[in-house]
């Protein structure tokens, strides 16, 4: 995230104030009000108040390459391989069925 402005950090921050005091009202939920929630969380994020989003790629990975191993397709009883990095389900390599190993 690049540095803001003085002007901008300011901007920001004021409209910040005037979202929450709309949202203090209660016009967010009004039928018309959904734009409110969504410049809100977007005014966070630009000033990055919003927490990161965990990343458990790495742990994931570990699990799923000890459940690949021990468990085979039940199709086929192949052998299957985690689809892509940080995901938690499968694909047999011979007859292509998709499966879900962790939760």
């Amino acid at each position: 995230m690049s540095k803001l402005s003085k002007e901008t950090e300011a901007r920001l921050h004021n409209q910040l104030v005037k979202l929450g005091d709309m949202m203090g009202d209660g016009l967010h939920h009004e039928p018309d009000g959904k734009w409110i929630n969504k410049e809100y969380r977007q005014t966070l994020k630009a000033l990055g108040m919003l927490p990161k989003k965990a990343n458990n790629s790495e742990a994931i990975n570990a699990c799923m390459k000890e459940r690949t191993k021990k468990v085979p397709c039940g199709k086929c009883q192949g052998k299957l391989k985690q689809t892509r990095s940080g995901s938690k389900r499968a694909i047999c390599i011979s007859c292509g069925g998709k499966w879900q190993l962790l939760k």
